[in-house]
């Protein structure tokens, strides 16, 4: 009966320990969250969330997938959060409060356009303009008519594209695009200054509501030291502070 007692006990631990993994699905975001089978998963936020979640006695199982990708194992059980998400496509999940990744919004070109800055997206009237499926853009992007809208599900088939003549523009992160750009040798532009900043959030099932909020504790805490700007700085040579106040002439 001892035996049987410990047997039992044993299982109970296990089968807890196994309830303390959260699955995790994101959108490849280098330098903030990627996947490559040199690396695995790595970046500034697979770190962050790796030190919090794990103080929490949280292991990660990580998942790299399209936007599309993630919100459907989200609808479907199969991830328990989803990082870079938005209200809009998972209203009835418990989202972070404290970004922690800001999106750089900025418009890219054809190397040959004519266009020398962003001023204004009436410049783009009628152009063919590369939307990603999913993707929650800045209001003014969002809602603009008076283009072609050319959708896909991957934004490095839009760069693609831009890169061929195929679009006109394409709205994405300056950091992202200027990494891709230069690895891929690819013929397009960026267009100053940056369209818009929009704080990015990080999604969890509503079950996980604590873990959430002990997770914004956690990051404030961080951002009062130091440690945020520390991080950014030494990851990409921007800064986190300056991001988050919308000073993009302190950035770098």
């Amino acid at each position: 009966m001892r035996n049987l007692l410990l047997i039992l006990l044993a299982f109970l631990a296990l089968s807890s320990r196994a309830q303390q993994t959260l699955r995790v699905c994101y959108d490849n975001w280098p330098p903030y969250a990627a996947y490559d089978n040199k690396s695995g998963h790595s970046g500034i936020t697979i770190d962050l969330i790796r030190e919090i979640y794990g103080a929490m006695g949280l292991a990660l199982n990580f998942q790299s997938g399209t936007q599309t990708r993630c919100l459907q194992a989200a609808h479907e059980g199969k991830i328990d959060a989803m990082l870079f998400a938005d209200k809009e496509t998972l209203p009835t999940w418990k989202f972070t409060t404290t970004p922690t990744e800001y999106w750089l919004v900025a418009a890219w070109v054809q190397e040959g356009s004519m266009l020398k800055r962003f001023d204004g997206l009436d410049q783009f009237a009628q152009a063919r303009v590369g939307i990603v499926k999913n993707y929650v853009y800045p209001q003014q992007v969002g809602q603009y008519q008076n283009w072609e809208t050319v959708e896909m599900t991957d934004p490095m088939d839009g760069l693609r594209q831009l890169s061929a003549k195929r679009i006109d523009v394409m709205f994405d992160d300056l950091i992202w695009v200027e990494r891709v750009r230069k690895e891929q040798q690819l013929i397009i532009r960026l267009l100053e200054p940056i369209v818009e900043v929009m704080p990015q959030f990080h999604a969890v099932r509503p079950e996980l509501a604590a873990k959430v909020a002990e997770f914004d504790r956690e990051v404030q805490r961080r951002i009062k030291s130091g440690e945020m700007e520390k991080r950014y700085r030494s990851a990409i040579g921007l800064s986190f502070d300056a991001i988050r106040r919308n000073d993009l002439k302190n950035v770098r």
